[in-house]
């Protein structure tokens, strides 16, 4: 027991509160770490949050050298990481996109090895650069906060350029803001292979799919550049294998896509990603970094006897503190 420390959130439904609950296990009996703050709850701790100290000294991170790239990523003020969010709130999908994504950045390499496992690229691709949350120049695409989590490069045997922006989900649903079908956005549809079914528009603004479809616009304003330096693109969603809100969304949107596009929309689930990657990789700091991922974000089951009694205590959403 931790007293005055809540393990799961009333806002949460039964997903984010499974999730919430190993973070909280995690950060416990593994990284054995006291919780930090709930955020607006004065004097009441949230298991899944770091102390100030402890994130300070990079306990969200799986690697010190995931810690240094975050340290190193946050002093270049661009682009929408949130200190707070990044460094202590162990939920966040920020944190684990640094933690899968960030040592692919520091050894393309590795990043070859792995990148080339994930289902719906070319075989033959060598990675040329990795970037965690990337956004290209606002006024030269869709003028707004539309950027990937993590953007790969790549080239291929042939010459041709092409890359992979990769939207990352753990708990978080898609962004309710449905924005409008306006100028910034539909500009594109006079490119050549606009990659949408004619008189989409009306559906654009759905809250449901919205940041998806900005996502996958994003990628093929990149792509229809004047001066475009690359021939193909893809756009990526990874979400958790528990989540069963992305596959509805992404069912939904991919009625609006043409058929000859169909393919520049990936659809990955975390497990199978971190499976695929196990057979690639070739040493012992290699296979504890992807070890050490899977115990703390894939591996409920080292967590679920302790959920079986939490939830055996009877919590209620007015009542959720031990």
């Amino acid at each position: 027991m931790e007293p005055d420390c809540r393990h799961v959130a009333p806002r949460d439904g039964p997903f984010a509160a499974r999730m919430r609950f190993h973070q909280s296990w995690y950060r416990r009996h593994l990284l054995r770490v006291p919780p930090g703050p709930y955020p607006g709850k004065n004097g009441v701790r949230l298991g899944s949050q770091l102390t100030p100290q402890d994130a300070r000294a990079g306990r969200n991170f799986l690697t010190p050298a995931i810690h240094t790239s975050v340290e190193s990523r946050l002093r270049e003020t661009r682009g929408v990481i949130q200190p707070q969010r990044v460094r202590a709130n162990m939920l966040s999908s920020q944190p684990m996109c640094f933690n899968l994504w960030a040592p692919l950045a520091d050894d393309l390499e590795l990043a070859t090895r792995l990148v080339r496992r994930l289902p719906g690229l070319p075989a033959e691709l060598q990675v040329s650069n990795v970037e965690v949350e990337y956004a290209p120049n606002k006024a030269l695409h869709l003028n707004d906060a539309t950027a990937f989590d993590a953007f790969i490069e790549y080239e291929l045997p042939n010459g041709t350029r092409g890359f992979v922006g990769v939207e990352t989900k753990l708990t978080e649903p898609f962004s309710k803001q449905g924005y409008p079908f306006e100028e910034r956005y539909s500009r594109w549809m006079e490119r050549d292979g606009w990659w949408w079914r004619g008189d989409c528009e009306a559906a654009f603004p759905n809250p449901l799919f919205n940041q998806l479809w900005r996502n996958h616009l994003l990628a093929f304003a990149m792509l229809r550049q004047d001066n475009a330096t690359h021939q193909e693109a893809f756009s990526a969603v990874l979400y958790h294998d528990r989540d069963a809100s992305c596959p509805i969304a992404l069912l939904a949107y991919q009625a609006h896509l043409h058929p000859d596009a169909a393919g520049t929309l990936l659809e990955w689930r975390l497990g199978e990603v971190v499976d695929a990657w196990q057979g690639g990789l070739e040493t012992p700091e290699e296979r504890k970094w992807l070890g050490d991922f899977r115990k703390r974000y894939l591996d409920l089951s080292a967590s679920a006897r302790a959920w079986d009694a939490f939830r055996a205590q009877d919590h209620s959403p007015a009542n959720l503190s031990e």
